[in-house]
């Protein structure tokens, strides 16, 4: 059984938060130590997703940002690491995302029925059986619930969101961009059926409320260009973007 696809279910952003905040080099010992109100199984879900998403050995740069932000963005940038990772629990996390697009409109959320989708997409995608279970759904759950406004309501029914920050969208189209051309910039990217659907999953918002957002997007930021065209929608990324840009 491939084990690596398991969000840890007691995770989420407001406990990483408090653990970034504290000393994010800090080891498990003295985090439960320092934290010692804190079931040790709490902490060791935490930490564990906070060292795979956050990495301040290769970007010190990142640390010192995260510290900057207020929650929603902080929150925001959690989606964006877990969304975009290529390990497997970014693909855990947009295949809960995909069937909460495309099944969960307006419904209650069955973490057991996710939990079985979930595992028939594993073996139709050639990944065989693989370490993922409801409470692997829950993790999820926590970092989609986190976001601002929450798709997510107080009786867990789902659906998709009016507005999403600029900056979200920001990373929403980065990640497409490095999907389809790696780390290069520059090129004119065309936003067919496919790819704008993508986008509104990852900012988890209505595909009628795009344009405008778009448009916003387009006035804030002078190294993106969109073009809104009667048989389409364009954009380019000049550059990829910096903690500079968006704090």
């Amino acid at each position: 059984m491939n084990r690596g696809y398991h969000i840890q279910h007691n995770a989420k952003p407001s406990i990483i938060r408090e653990f970034v905040e504290y000393n994010p080099n800090a080891k498990k010992s003295e985090i439960k130590e320092v934290f010692s109100n804190m079931k040790p199984s709490i902490i060791d879900d935490n930490y564990t997703i906070m060292n795979k998403l956050i990495n301040n050995e290769e970007n010190k740069n990142e640390l010192e940002s995260l510290l900057k932000m207020d929650n929603v963005m902080f929150n925001n940038y959690l989606h964006y690491k877990l969304y975009s990772s290529s390990s497997p629990i970014g693909w855990s996390y947009r295949s809960v995302i995909e069937i909460l697009w495309g099944e969960y409109k307006g419904k209650k959320i069955d973490y057991n029925n996710i939990e079985q989708k979930v595992k028939d997409k594993a073996f139709d995608e050639g990944l065989g059986s693989i370490s993922f279970s409801s409470k692997s759904v829950r993790g999820a759950i926590n970092f989609i619930k986190s976001l601002y406004p929450s798709p997510i309501d107080e009786n867990n029914i789902f659906n998709l969101r009016d507005y999403c920050q600029p900056h979200l969208l920001l990373w929403g189209i980065d990640y497409l961009y490095k999907k389809q051309w790696g780390d290069e910039y520059g090129s004119l990217m065309l936003l067919d059926d496919e790819k704008i659907e993508e986008l509104c999953k990852f900012c988890l918002i209505e595909e009628d409320i795009l344009d405008n957002h778009l448009k916003e997007l387009d006035f804030i930021y002078d190294f993106i260009e969109i073009l809104i065209k009667m048989f389409g929608k364009y954009v380019r990324l000049k550059r990829e973007w910096n903690f500079d840009d968006i704090l």
